[in-house]
Parts: structure tokens; C-alpha cells; sequence
């Protein structure tokens, strides 16, 4: 599903990490699932790893939709709590580069914050703590996703045609896709842990507009936009340019 290669040997990949799963998740709730090679499920596990290290800790505690996912998020950082000396080390190693990235009261710029992850407790600046969120993260994770539900609900696997793009907006900003997905959307969900509203254009079946909230708090927008033009044959191509 991610990188498209026919392989030998494949295995399985949740479409909403599993570890990303609440402590409150119903135990019989069916966890989507698609087919992926070894390789890009070792990746995305990275990835998937240090965002739900990095967003746990931005939402806090009392986050109701997360519920254990904020002590997951310190434990993957307690060394005293590795298997091991080579997990008790991957463990501290993981702790030092989050402290390091760490940006503290003036050290935090005043604009680029996600929304949705700004400051919630009213603290003075002084006493502010802010992490880094990789922005190539958040792409690659709504990319997941957005060919996840296409794949379960139409089975179509978005390839290179299918131009995938995260936007990062405020609610103000968000006001029209909002209005779409409130018009035409259908909801996906494995709550608590994820929801995923969908707004498919009939004319292709392909393109569509994304809202994917995650632990209830945590929102990110996307579309797909189908290259037709790379579909056309050769002989097309002048009519395909033409604007």
C-alpha cells in the first residue's frame, strides 16, 4: 500500500497505530488493517513512535479521548522501565533528544504553533514548554491514512496519479472544508482514538477532502487530488496541457 512494489513476503499495518489505541478502546473493536511490505512497516513504526511520544506529552494528562496515552508517552522515555540494557539505553537516548529539542519561554517563536496544540493552561511565556513536530511526520501519517480508508471503503489504492497533501490550517481557515465535509462527508471512525470524516468527489471517485481527528483533540485536514493529466495517452498530451 505505501510503496506500491509487488513483494514476496508482506505483512499487516494498522491504519491507526496500534499503540495509539486508548486504554478505554473496546476490546472486541475491529483495528483497520492493510497489506504493506516489511520494509515501509518498519518505517512508519518510527514514525509512529515518536509522534506518539511528542503529541501525548503537547495534549497533557487530562486529555479524555487519550486515555493512557500520556503515561505510554513518559514510560517510552523512563529507562528504568527498558527490557533490557539495549532498550533501557534506546529508552534514555529517546529522553535526551526530546529534552534537547526542548524550546522554553523566549526560545518559543510566537506564530507556528499547530493549532489545536497551542497553549492551554494560561501559563505565563516564562513557563512555557514547547516540542518539535516534524512536519514530514505529519505527512507521511495523514498520507497512511488517507490510502488506508480508500483502500477498506473502495478498494482503491492511491498511487503515484492520487496527489496527497496535508494542510495545516486554523479553524477560521477550516471554515470551508468544514462546510463540505458537513454537506457531503462520511464519517469513519475507531473511537476513541480516531475519526475520520470523508467528502469524496463523485466525478472520480478519487479526490476528496479529509478531516482526521485524532484522541478527540488533534485535527489534521487533507486532500487527494487525481492527476488526470497523467492518464491521458501520449497522443493527449497537447490536449492535457491545455489550461
Amino acid at each position: 500500500m505505501h510503496c506500491g512494489r509487488h513483494v514476496e513476503r508482506r505483512t499487516w499495518d494498522h491504519v491507526f497505530p496500534r499503540g495509539w489505541y486508548p486504554d478505554d478502546t473496546p476490546q472486541d473493536l475491529e483495528k483497520w488493517k492493510i497489506p504493506t511490505c516489511r520494509p515501509c512497516n518498519a518505517e512508519y513504526g518510527q514514525i509512529e513512535e515518536e509522534l506518539g511520544i511528542v503529541i501525548p506529552l503537547c495534549l497533557g494528562p487530562d486529555a479524555p479521548n487519550a486515555k493512557g496515552m500520556y503515561r505510554k508517552a513518559l514510560r517510552a522515555l523512563d529507562p528504568s522501565a527498558g527490557r533490557n540494557y539495549k532498550d533501557k539505553l534506546r529508552r534514555q537516548q529517546k529522553k535526551e533528544k526530546l529534552l534537547g529539542a526542548m524550546l522554553k519561554g523566549d526560545q518559543i517563536p510566537s506564530e507556528g504553533a499547530y493549532p489545536g496544540l497551542e497553549e492551554r493552561w494560561n501559563r505565563l511565556k516564562s513557563d512555557q514548554i514547547a516540542l518539535l513536530v516534524p512536519a514530514k511526520h505529519l505527512e507521511r501519517l495523514v498520507e497512511k491514512i488517507v490510502k488506508g480508508i480508500t483502500y477498506l471503503e473502495c478498494g482503491r489504492v492511491l498511487d503515484s496519479q492520487a496527489e496527497i497533501e496535508h494542510h495545516v490550517v486554523s479553524s477560521a481557515g477550516a471554515a470551508p472544508i468544514e462546510s463540505i465535509l458537513a454537506a457531503h462527508g462520511e464519517v469513519h471512525s475507531r473511537e476513541p482514538g480516531i475519526e475520520v470524516t470523508r467528502a469524496v468527489a463523485p466525478e472520480d471517485g478519487v479526490s476528496a477532502l479529509y478531516k482526521i481527528v485524532i484522541w478527540g483533540e488533534f485535527v489534521l485536514y487533507a486532500s487527494v487530488i487525481q492527476n488526470h493529466a497523467q492518464q491521458d495517452a501520449p497522443g493527449d498530451a497537447q490536449k492535457a496541457a491545455r489550461p
